[in-house]
Parts: C-alpha cells; sequence; structure tokens
C-alpha cells in the first residue's frame, strides 16, 4: 500500500470535511420547505448525520486504513467489501454531476445569468471544471487538502456568512420578509400525507452524506485518535449551523415562486446586492460560489477513488488501475472517473430540463448511497460482536447497545430514504417523465450493484501485484 509522505493536521481534515458535506446548493431547497427547514434539518442531523458521524469516527480510529472499503471487508468478506466502496464511488459519479450542473448554473451569473438555464453551457462548464479539478488532484493529498481549504473557506464560508450577514441587515430594516414566520403546527411540522414533503427529507439527508469519505484520509492525519473525532465533530456542527442560517435567509429574501433549486443562492444575492446597491459586486460573488463547489468537487474526485485503489491493491480491479504516480495518486482511476462523469452529464443535453436532469441524478445518488450505508452501519454492529478487543480510540456511546441504537437508526434513515427515492417529483408529470425516471432509477441501481459483483466474480490471479512494482 502506498503510504502519503505528508501528514495533516485537525484543521484541515475539518475544511476537507467541510468541503464534503456543506455545500450552498443545498440552502435553495431548505428555503423552498419554509419554516419546516428547521424540522427537516434536525431530521437530518439527528437521524443521520450525528449517527454517520459517530459509526465513522469509531470504525476510522480502529481501522484507519481504505475507509469503508476496509470496514466491510472485516466484517464480512472481501466481495461485500468491494461492493460498499464501488457503491459509494458509484454514487459519486451522479452526485457530483449534480453538484457540477450547480457549479456551472452560479458562473453563469459571471457572464450571463440567461445561461444558468442553458443545457449546452451547463454541460462544457461541468467537462471543464472536472478535468481541471482532476488534473489538480494528480499533484497529491497536500495540494488537493490546500485546493479543498482555500476554496471552502472563500467559496463556501465567505458567501455562507455574507449572505446571512446582508439577510440580516434586510430582516432589521423592515424590508418585505418572505418567510411566513407564524409558529403554527401546520408552519412549522411537515404534513406526511404530502409526497413532496418526503422528497424534500431525502434532498436534506442527502446535502449531509460523505462525512465517512474523509475516513480515506484516517492514516494521513496526525494523532489519528484525537485529531479525526474533533475533525469530524466540528465540521458537522459548523455545516448544521451555517446551512439552516443560510436557508433561512433565502426564504426570508426570495419569494416562494421564484426559488430555482439550481440557482436559487445566486437569486438571493442578486436581490440583496441591488437592494444596498452592491450590485457590481454580483459577479464575484458567482465566482466565489462557483469556486467553493469547485472545491467541493475536487475534495470529491480523491475521495471515493482511494477506496477503490484499495481494492484494486487487493487484486480486485484489473492491473492498470493499480498504476499511482510519484505522488502515491492513482491516476489511472482519476481518468476513467473523469470519462464516466463526461458521459454521464450528457443527461443534462437528454433530459427536458436542467432542473428533471439534477433530480433525476440526486434521486439516484441518493439511493446508491443508502445502500451503501446500510451496509456500513450493518459492519459496524458486527465489528464490535466480532472484534471487540481491537483498539478504537474513539468508540460509539452506550457500549454495544449504543451501537446497536445508533447503527438502526442510521439504517432506518437511509431505507426510508432508499424507498422514497421512487417518488417522483410533480414537475415530472408535466414532462411526461415518470416512467422514464422509475425505469432510469431501477436500471442505474440494477447496473451499479451486477457490475461489481461481477468483476469480483471474474477477477484474475494475475491482478493480485503490489501496487509499488507498478509505479
Amino acid at each position: 500500500m502506498t503510504k502519503s509522505k505528508h501528514k495533516i493536521g485537525a484543521f484541515t481534515l475539518m475544511m476537507s470535511t467541510c468541503a464534503l458535506i456543506m455545500t450552498l446548493r443545498n440552502m435553495p431547497m431548505m428555503a423552498a420547505t419554509g419554516m419546516q427547514m428547521i424540522f427537516f434539518n434536525f431530521i437530518a442531523a439527528f437521524a443521520f448525520l450525528v449517527p454517520a458521524a459517530l459509526v465513522s469516527a469509531e470504525l476510522a480510529t480502529g481501522w484507519p486504513k481504505c475507509g469503508v472499503y476496509f470496514w466491510v471487508k472485516e466484517a464480512f468478506n472481501p466481495r461485500m467489501g468491494f461492493l460498499a466502496v464501488w457503491l459509494q464511488w458509484g454514487q459519486s459519479i451522479f452526485g457530483m454531476t449534480s453538484i457540477l450542473s450547480y457549479v456551472a448554473a452560479s458562473l453563469a451569473y459571471v457572464i450571463n445569468p440567461e445561461l444558468a438555464s442553458n443545457k449546452y453551457f451547463i454541460f462544457t462548464i461541468i467537462l471543464v471544471i472536472y478535468w481541471g479539478a482532476t488534473f489538480a488532484n494528480l499533484h497529491g493529498t497536500k495540494i488537493s487538502g490546500l485546493i479543498s481549504t482555500i476554496c471552502v473557506t472563500s467559496g463556501v464560508f465567505l458567501p455562507t456568512l455574507v449572505l446571512i450577514t446582508l439577510g440580516t441587515i434586510y430582516l432589521l430594516g423592515g424590508n418585505t420578509v418572505h418567510l411566513n414566520t407564524s409558529l403554527t403546527l401546520s408552519n412549522i411540522l411537515p404534513s406526511v400525507h404530502d409526497s413532496r414533503n418526503l422528497i424534500m427529507l431525502v434532498g436534506f439527508i442527502f446535502g449531509c452524506v460523505g462525512i465517512e469519505v474523509s475516513a480515506a484520509h484516517a492514516s494521513e492525519v496526525k494523532d489519528t485518535h484525537k485529531n479525526y473525532p474533533i475533525a469530524i465533530f466540528s465540521a458537522a456542527t459548523l455545516v448544521f449551523i451555517l446551512t439552516l442560517l443560510g436557508g433561512m435567509t433565502i426564504a426570508i429574501v426570495v419569494p416562494g415562486k421564484d426559488i430555482s433549486l439550481i440557482s436559487g443562492v445566486m437569486k438571493a444575492f442578486d436581490l440583496l446586492l441591488t437592494q444596498y446597491k452592491l450590485s457590481f459586486l454580483l459577479p464575484v460573488f458567482a465566482l466565489l460560489v462557483g469556486l467553493g463547489a469547485a472545491g467541493q468537487v475536487s475534495t470529491w474526485i480523491i475521495g471515493p477513488i482511494k477506496g477503490l485503489l484499495a481494492t484494486a491493491q487487493m487484486g480486485d480491479l484489473p492491473l492498470t488501475f493499480q498504476k499511482v504516480n510519484k505522488k502515491g495518486i492513482p491516476k489511472n482511476l482519476l481518468f476513467f472517473q473523469a470519462a464516466m462523469i463526461s458521459i454521464t452529464g450528457l443527461l443534462i443535453i437528454i433530459a427536458p430540463n436542467i432542473n428533471t436532469a439534477f433530480l433525476m441524478l440526486t434521486s439516484l445518488a441518493v439511493m446508491l448511497y443508502a445502500i451503501m450505508y446500510v451496509i456500513m452501519f450493518i459492519a459496524a454492529i458486527r465489528l464490535r460482536h466480532s472484534q471487540p478487543n481491537v483498539p478504537r480510540p474513539y468508540k460509539v456511546p452506550g457500549g454495544t447497545i449504543g451501537m446497536w441504537i445508533v447503527s438502526s437508526v442510521g439504517i432506518l434513515t437511509v431505507s426510508s430514504c432508499f424507498i422514497i427515492g421512487f417518488i417522483p417529483p410533480d414537475s415530472f408529470k408535466s414532462h411526461g417523465m415518470i416512467l422514464f425516471n422509475e425505469f432510469f432509477l431501477v436500471t442505474g441501481i440494477l447496473v451499479m450493484i451486477t457490475i461489481p459483483l461481477l468483476i469480483y466474480h471474474f477477477r484474475r490471479s494475475s491482478w493480485k501485484k503490489l501496487v509499488k512494482n507498478l509505479k
């Protein structure tokens, strides 16, 4: 196994984790739910983010290498480990494509806001940003960590704080508030009979996924047993607070009917900056928001790939995917991943509109990730029983019973997301997209599960070769 020569600290890991799970992209969706976003946010945090963070922290400090692949392999067998990490990687192909469409829509405001609905512009920006980030990641973890820190600071934290600050000034200035703040039960608690609310809940939870991906860097962290849990929980807390405040700001400033899932953040900036005669700064913030999302993509590029590299080095993938460069980066896997993103991005061109493509890609990513999380939570329970003596500098509180409770909550949450994922948004009815959406989801799930099982079944003994001989 190729080890990184560089060690990263708790702050760098925290920023990389924030880049994985925090994005302004989720704020418009939150704003669209009104005051119910508070309820949705708490459910996402306590029913998913907290269980995922607790379990990931224990597994990463007990088995600080290879992430989910090694955890599941230790709990069950190499085949299941390969399936789990393949799903983690596979969902990122669809998830990152949806994120990139958001990046492109934000950057459109630098040139011409009308380009935010231009399919060909969106597709072109997806290719340019992703391939650029791929080449940047070839220079190693230290560089990619630096990119994540810079991008998440200047492109996520700064715009979010400015958005919240301007929104606060707007609110205190007695301007029109578009958010219904009445404290009635119907305004705060969503109706269980409205399928739109179920879909929105999945969106909130999907906004929190990925916290376990940083475990791929656990072996590169200084004093893993101390710094890893600190970084993970600091990132989770920060993301929860800032995302909720950002969503409320958009809901206050932008009329509900005008909130776009893709360009909602920039619409809020447009209104606020115009209100205070600062509209000349709109292209600057559009560039920063795009930079922040691009930094998130950069982090996602290398995280899941490291898990896939571990399986390759165990002989589960052909030799060409085992090759790493002088920085220990699996360049062939990165190029293969970029090619897959390019192909997936074609859905932007094929779909009736960008919002439709965005929702389809997001739904498939959620469902693939849900399967992976179920496997991860079950693996955590099993390891508590099968390998109780393995040192775990951090443990889920409450002993074995605590692990059962936390993991069960996580399993129930992601299983619900998987089922809800099949419910089509109302907008699909007007485009006649319901059957195509269901076909897309079912086919995508079956293909993404079948491929790794077939690869593992037909793997060759010649693939089992130390990566150091392939540099």
